[in-house]
C-alpha cells in the first residue's frame, strides 16, 4: 500500500515539473527529536515528490495564539497540527479546506473508531476539515509488585468504582515499601488544580455516572456539570482524595510530576497516556526510566466501569490544510501518506503515542504487547468531546471551577453542597459564554 502510494506520488511530482517545491507544516513537540523525527518519517515523500517539507516547531502553550494569528492574517504554513480539541473552533473559522476526498483515500469512517472520526469537523457539519494523525487516550498504570504484596487482582481492581475503591483501601492497609526508596507506596497519585488536563481527568467520572459537561436542550448547548449525575461523578473522583487514598502534595503537582513520583516509587497507581510506555523502555541517559523498579513492574489496565458505563478521555491531534496554502493538492498528498497505516504506525511510536488507524492497531507489534495492547482495549471505551466553535471557552471555564474545588480538597473543606454551588456557578458562567 505504501509503495502504491509512492508510487502516484512520483507521478504527480513529475506532472508539476522538476522544480523543487517547498510544503510547511507547524508542528507540536510531540517527540523527542521534533523535527528530526518528522523529517526522518517524510523523507521517503520528499524524495518521491521533488519537494522539500519544512517543519517548524511550536510550544504547546503558544500555538493556539500562533494558529489563529496564522488564521486570521492568512499568513502561515500549508499544513498545521490541530489538538482534537481545537478542531471545531478553527473550522468556524472558515480558513480549514476541506480534506474529505482524503479521508475516503485512507478508508473513510470504516477506518477509524467513532471517536476519531468526530473529531475530523466541527460539530454537526457534513464536511471533514481534518485527518487524525495520532491518538492519546488514558488509562491506569500500576505496580503490578505493590498489587501482588496487597493480594489485590488487578482485574478486579480495575472492574468497577466499588472494586477500584476496594482495591485502593486493600494497597493502603498493606503498607508496601519501595525497595530503593525505603518507604510506603501511597495506593494513587493524581494531580489536582495545576496542570494542564483538569478537565481530561475529571471527564471519565463525569461520563461514567451518566454525566455530561455539556448537552444539547432545544437544540442549543447548554452546561450540565451541575446536573446530578455530573456531580455524583464528580463527587466520587474527588473522594479519593478526600479519603486519603491521593497524597495531598501531588494534588499541588502537574501531570508530569506525577509520572515522576510514580517512576519513582512513590505510588502504586496513576492514570496517565501511552508514552509512559516509551519512556518505560527506554534507558534515563534518553529520557526513560527502564533502570527503575517501576519499569520493571509496569501493569496497564482500562478506567473501571462506573454505573452508567465505562469511559476514558479520548484525544490526540489532527492535521489541516489552511485555504490560503499554494500546494494544497500536494498538501492533501503529504496528508494521505502520513494518514496511511504504516506511516501512521511508525509515527505514533515515535511520539510515544497510539496511531489513529485501526489497521495499524492490528499490527502484532500493538496487538501482541502486553501493555500497548491494553490501551488499545482501552480505547474501545474512548470518548471526546463534543467538536464546538466555543469549545476552549467550555474548557477553560470548566478546568477554572474545577480547579476551586481541587483547592478546597486540598484545604479538607470540600463538601458536596461546596461543590453543587462551584459547578452552578460553572454551568452559569459556560451558558453565557455558549450564548
Amino acid at each position: 500500500m505504501l509503495k502504491k502510494a509512492l508510487s502516484s506520488l512520483a507521478i504527480l511530482a513529475l506532472s508539476m515539473g522538476f522544480a523543487q517545491k517547498t510544503l510547511e507544516i507547524w508542528i507540536m513537540p510531540n517527540s523527542p527529536k521534533p523535527i528530526d523525527d518528522l523529517k526522518a518519517i517524510v523523507a521517503p515523500f520528499e524524495k518521491a515528490n521533488n519537494v522539500e517539507v519544512k517543519v517548524t516547531v511550536l510550544d504547546w502553550g503558544v500555538a493556539w495564539t500562533r494558529i489563529t494569528t496564522a488564521a486570521t492574517s492568512g499568513v502561515g504554513p500549508d499544513i498545521v497540527q490541530l489538538g482534537t480539541t481545537w478542531v471545531g473552533a478553527i473550522t468556524a473559522m472558515n480558513v480549514l479546506e476541506p480534506v474529505d476526498d482524503v479521508l475516503q483515500a485512507l478508508g473513510g469512517s470504516e477506518a477509524y473508531l467513532p471517536a476519531v472520526w468526530n473529531t475530523t469537523r466541527l460539530y454537526g457539519s457534513p464536511t471533514a476539515t481534518a485527518m487524525p494523525w495520532f491518538s492519546e487516550l488514558r488509562a491506569f498504570y500500576y505496580r503490578t509488585d505493590a498489587l501482588k504484596a496487597a493480594g489485590v487482582d488487578p482485574n478486579r481492581m480495575f472492574s468497577t468504582w466499588q472494586d477500584f475503591e476496594a482495591g485502593l483501601a486493600q494497597l493502603a492497609k498493606s503498607g508496601f515499601t519501595d525497595p530503593v526508596t525505603k518507604r510506603p507506596l501511597f495506593p494513587l497519585c493524581a494531580p489536582g488544580k495545576n496542570t494542564w488536563d483538569v478537565l481530561h481527568n475529571a471527564a471519565p467520572w463525569i461520563w461514567g455516572n451518566g454525566g455530561e459537561i455539556v448537552k444539547r436542550v432545544g437544540g442549543k448547548w447548554q452546561s450540565a456539570l451541575n446536573s446530578p449525575e455530573s456531580l455524583e461523578g464528580l463527587d466520587f473522583y474527588f473522594s479519593l482524595a478526600v479519603k486519603g487514598y491521593i497524597p495531598t502534595e501531588a494534588l499541588e503537582k502537574n501531570t508530569a510530576q506525577i509520572e515522576a513520583d510514580f517512576q519513582a516509587g512513590r505510588c502504586a497507581v496513576m492514570s496517565s497516556g501511552p508514552w509512559v510506555i516509551r519512556g518505560s523502555r527506554l534507558p534515563e541517559a534518553q529520557g526513560g526510566f527502564a533502570e527503575r523498579v517501576a519499569a520493571k513492574n509496569l501493569g496497564v489496565a482500562p478506567y473501571p466501569r462506573g454505573p452508567k458505563g465505562r469511559y476514558t478521555f479520548f484525544g490526540g491531534s489532527n492535521l489541516a490544510i489552511f485555504k490560503f496554502s499554494k500546494n494544497k493538492e500536494l498538501a492533501k498528498e503529504l496528508l494521505k501518506f502520513l494518514g496511511s497505516p504504516e506511516v501512521n504506525y511508525k509515527y505514533a511510536m515515535t511520539a510515544g503515542n497510539l496511531p489513529t488507524q485501526k489497521a495499524a492497531w492490528e499490527r502484532p507489534e500493538i496487538k501482541n504487547d502486553p501493555l500497548l495492547s491494553r490501551f488499545v482495549q482501552a480505547a474501545q471505551f474512548g470518548r471526546t468531546y463534543p467538536s464546538l466553535a466555543g469549545w476552549s471557552g467550555v474548557e477553560n471555564l470548566a478546568v477554572q471551577h474545577l480547579g476551586m474545588a481541587w483547592d478546597l480538597v486540598a484545604q479538607g473543606r470540600l463538601t458536596r453542597e461546596a461543590l453543587k454551588d462551584l459547578m452552578g456557578k460553572a454551568s452559569v458562567a459556560i451558558n453565557q459564554a455558549l450564548r
